[in-house]
């Protein structure tokens, strides 16, 4: 394949990635038993006590290959520093996220029993791994998106996703302090829902810019 032909395989996958997710997140909802998506946590589909853990784990990596693909494609299709960190900030995100889906939480941590047992000292190091591998996640899609809205300045193929990506980066900055405290309490579980759609929504637009961008590409006449 082509350098070209690369970069719209790798926006594809981009796309798919978090769309397979909000599928596979709301199909697992659907089918566990007194789950509650106001409350509960999109982790908590793909933990130990889970009814069909299967469904969301399958969601966690082929979010986490969109991911790291994006940040394979966005470093071939960009030039400079800035491109060069923000597309390691976001493969770095994509493996993190790979690494989430299978150091599975042990049980739904918004609920009491369960934070119970983690504020006891009673969890898991894969229920660790995966909470504290899912804040650098976050972190790191917050970062790239505010490195990126430096870089798309640059270039006029990508300078209209500028303001974008830099709301992006600041509301996704803000949802994620709120996830952390708490302060939504029962309504947590919605608040996550909102975050990570913020930042997988801003990964698909960054992925079908990248295929439109090939497509174009690879329709102009050879010189």
């Amino acid at each position: 394949m082509t350098s070209v032909d690369t970069r719209l395989l790798l926006g594809r996958v981009a796309v798919i990635g978090p769309i397979a997710f909000t599928i596979a997140w709301i199909v697992g909802a659907v089918l566990q038993d007194e789950y509650s998506v106001r409350r509960e946590d999109i982790s908590a589909l793909a933990a130990l006590d889970a009814q069909n853990a299967w469904i969301m784990i399958t969601g966690f990596l082929l979010l986490g290959a969109g991911i790291v693909a994006l940040g394979v494609g966005l470093a071939g299709a960009l030039n400079g520093r800035p491109a060069t960190v923000g597309s390691i900030l976001v493969a770095v995100a994509g493996v993190g996220i790979i690494v989430a889906g299978l150091a599975r939480n042990d049980c739904s941590s918004q609920l009491e029993t369960c934070a119970d047992r983690v504020d006891a000292g009673d969890a898991s190091w894969h229920h660790a791994t995966h909470d504290l591998v899912s804040l650098v996640v976050f972190l790191a899609l917050v970062a790239a998106a505010l490195v990126f809205a430096r870089a798309f300045r640059g270039d006029q193929s990508w300078r209209d996703l500028r303001t974008y990506s830099l709301i992006t980066a600041v509301l996704g900055l803000v949802l994620l302090v709120l996830f952390i405290t708490g302060v939504a309490g029962s309504w947590n579980g919605l608040l996550q829902r909102v975050f990570v759609t913020v930042l997988f929504l801003w990964i698909a637009v960054l992925g079908a810019r990248l295929i439109r961008l090939s497509r174009a590409q690879s329709a102009e006449p050879a010189t």
